[in-house]
């Protein structure tokens, strides 16, 4: 599929996936705390902004 960005094991700062991991910039979603199970860990910087800018693209 293309647009996703892989997530290197590296940029998991907390936590991480036991598989290859993708985040797909267009699948924006807003969701209530109860909806969160699991807290799935916390990225490095670079990737969100990576994430955030291709959003932005996507949108325009």
């Amino acid at each position: 599929m293309d647009g996703l960005i892989a997530i290197p094991e590296e940029s998991w700062l907390r936590g991480g996936t036991p598989d290859e991991s993708r985040i797909v910039p267009w699948g924006v979603q807003s969701i209530d705390h109860v909806d969160i199970d699991f807290w799935q860990g916390r990225l490095e910087g670079d990737i969100a902004d990576e994430a955030v800018a291709s959003l932005i693209e996507e949108l325009q």
